[in-house]
């Protein structure tokens, strides 16, 4: 079985996620260790706390990172081989891009290429795995966004090669983001080599794909969130607010964008949706089947403190003490071993169903 220690995670060394308060080196629910609030993006990044993530890497700890929630470690630990998405890489074969990270850390010129826009949490939809209510930005709100990312254009601009956005929110529906987007000025960014967009796709249709003309060539990745593969469960149990059909049209037509490269639907796994998990694999294997890369995310559930500790246990079907955990396990094993699916779920595999 692989060993972590043997192991080096980029992350920490090359992205830097600014919320509204809080920042962080990795995905809030895969890192326990946050950076100080509310401050700069320079100050964030040099952080001592941001420091003691990257040393804990390097020392082989990784005592700072929840292997139960993150799919690299813990495909690493499950099952001894890295996940798809490769920011593990092991230390007798370290990039040279990675290592010129490493050598900038010890010499204490490191500066984030990869920045994740999440300050703002304006959506269209109220998703039970996320929020308690539909969040839309004031004018006042609006202004800050404006602000933050003139700050993160000021501090970043001319070094980052990678803008995440969103993980908090949605990026069509923001105004903020939209008008980012929309006004993409490329000689701020000129080392940007691609933008990543994190989107439930509600309102990713051609119209507003045209209004933002100067993005296209950069956008060569995105995450979908969808969590169901029914209209009722979609519509009345995972997300709500939401149309199906329009989705479908939706992502119908993201599957004809010439520079998208990786496709990642995602699928947060839970009680009120996990008889599902094979037929989403299906339908989105149908709708993206010319995609170059597809990569069809299952991942846990996160009590972002919008459950009682009641209904979230409810809700965790991988909980062996869960009454639908059997189902559960089966339903993983027809959907995992797939070859474009990839999880936090790899424990519940069979040996005998998982890939050569």
């Amino acid at each position: 079985m692989a060993d972590k220690k043997d192991y080096i995670c980029a992350v920490p060394f090359t992205s830097l996620e600014i919320h509204d308060r809080d920042r962080f080196l990795c995905c809030a629910s895969w890192l326990k260790k946050y950076l100080p609030e509310e401050s700069s993006p320079v100050d964030a990044w040099n952080s001592t706390e941001a420091n003691d993530i990257r040393d804990s890497i390097l020392d082989g700890s990784y005592k700072h990172c929840d292997s139960l929630q993150c799919p690299m470690l813990h495909q690493l630990e499950t099952v001894g081989s890295v996940a798809k998405i490769k920011p593990l890489y092991h230390k007798n074969n370290i990039p040279s891009q990675l290592q010129s990270k490493l050598d900038d850390y010890k010499n204490g010129t490191l500066t984030p290429t990869i920045i994740q826009f999440s300050f703002d949490r304006t959506c269209n939809l109220a998703c039970p795995s996320c929020r308690v209510e539909l969040f839309t930005a004031s004018k006042k709100k609006i202004t800050e966004v404006e602000a933050t990312i003139q700050e993160i254009e000021d501090s970043y601009g001319n070094t980052t090669e990678v803008l995440y956005i969103t993980g908090s929110g949605d990026p069509f529906i923001s105004v903020g983001f939209r008008n980012f987007l929309r006004n993409f000025d490329k000689t701020k960014w000129p080392k940007l080599k691609s933008i990543h967009l994190h989107t439930n796709a509600t309102k990713w249709n051609k119209k507003m794909w045209d209004s933002m003309p100067n993005i296209h060539r950069y956008v060569k990745s995105c995450e979908i969130s969808i969590d169901a593969a029914t209209k009722d469960t979609y519509e009345n149990k995972t997300r709500l607010g939401g149309k199906w059909d329009e989705l479908i049209e939706n992502l119908k037509f993201i599957s004809t964008i010439p520079s998208l490269v990786r496709i990642k639907p995602s699928f947060v796994v839970q009680q009120k949706n996990y008889k599902e998990m094979k037929m989403f694999y299906d339908l989105m294997a149908s709708i993206f089947v010319t995609t170059k890369d597809l990569a069809v995310y299952y991942g846990k559930i996160t009590n972002w403190k919008t459950f009682s500790a009641e209904a979230f246990k409810k809700e965790k079907v991988w909980d062996t003490n869960h009454p639908e955990f059997h189902e559960f396990v089966e339903e993983v094993n027809r959907t995992l071993p797939n070859n474009h699916a990839w999880s936090n779920l790899q424990e519940f595999i069979t040996p005998s169903k998982k890939l050569i």
